[in-house]
């Protein structure tokens, strides 16, 4: 994979206490197996990375086989839920021309990161089973104050998952399920 250039990148690339940080602090990652993209799981030594450096894993800016940019943490979040019976997610995102990573964090739960043309939005996914064996997600959020950012993170991640800007006056959308 070639080298991102995605802005939080070029910011930890020209910190070079981030990188002296990241030699200090950083374990080898381990990685899920059978999974149907590539997740890392988060260890104890990842949460010295939240504070002063925004992430939730440490992660090499200069690694070609790594992440196009890093799982950042204190940003809202879309909530999901794995779902076998949704369109499967990775076949849709990789005819975008889309990348995939998940972080296991230490409470279990999964942050889902979808990448393309230098953007990337996460979303934590729970009941992660189906997602992992290749199925896709439901999102979920309570109506409720924060409905304009959750709307925010849902334009954003229709357009970083390769979907058209989204038009007024759509009338109705269909519901599938619940969360």
């Amino acid at each position: 994979m070639a080298e991102c250039d995605t802005p939080a990148w070029r910011v930890l690339r020209a910190l070079r206490a981030y990188q002296a940080a990241y030699e200090a602090q950083a374990e080898p990652a381990a990685f899920e197996d059978g999974t149907a993209f590539r997740v890392r799981i988060q260890s104890e030594a990842d949460l010295a990375a939240r504070d002063p450096w925004r992430i939730k894993a440490w992660e090499n800016p200069f690694a070609r086989d790594g992440p196009a940019s890093p799982f950042l943490a204190g940003e809202a979040m879309l909530e999901a839920e794995g779902s076998a019976t949704a369109p499967p997610l990775l076949p849709f995102l990789a005819g975008v021309g889309a990348r995939v990573d998940g972080l296991r964090l230490l409470d279990g739960s999964l942050i889902v990161k979808i990448e393309r043309d230098g953007r990337a939005e996460q979303v934590r996914v729970t009941k992660d089973g189906p997602l992992l064996a290749g199925g896709g997600f439901r999102l979920c959020h309570d109506y409720g104050a924060d409905v304009p950012v959750a709307i925010a993170r849902l334009t954003a991640l229709w357009s970083v998952s390769g979907g058209p800007a989204p038009r007024q006056g759509l009338g109705r959308w269909a519901m599938n399920g619940s969360c």
